[in-house]
């Protein structure tokens, strides 16, 4: 799922939910953009950040695990 999406849901700004995060909103904005892929802490800080704004998400909807070699 798209981070843009479930702030959408939230009626969070990029702002609020990297205040609420404690990432900044130009890490947000470059999540949303695609520029950069968040960590797995940051992916469970933006869940944690959602779910307290009324939000149903999960860890897979936030981070997309690399595909593991074959």
């Amino acid at each position: 799922m798209d981070i843009r999406y479930l702030r959408g849901k939230a009626s969070m700004t990029q702002k609020a939910l990297g205040e609420a995060s404690g990432l900044g909103q130009s890490a947000i904005g470059n999540y949303e953009a695609g520029l950069r892929k968040p960590s797995l802490e940051s992916a469970r800080r933006i869940v944690k950040a959602l779910r307290d704004n009324g939000v149903v998400v999960t860890l897979d909807d936030v981070f997309e695990a690399e595909p593991s070699a074959a």
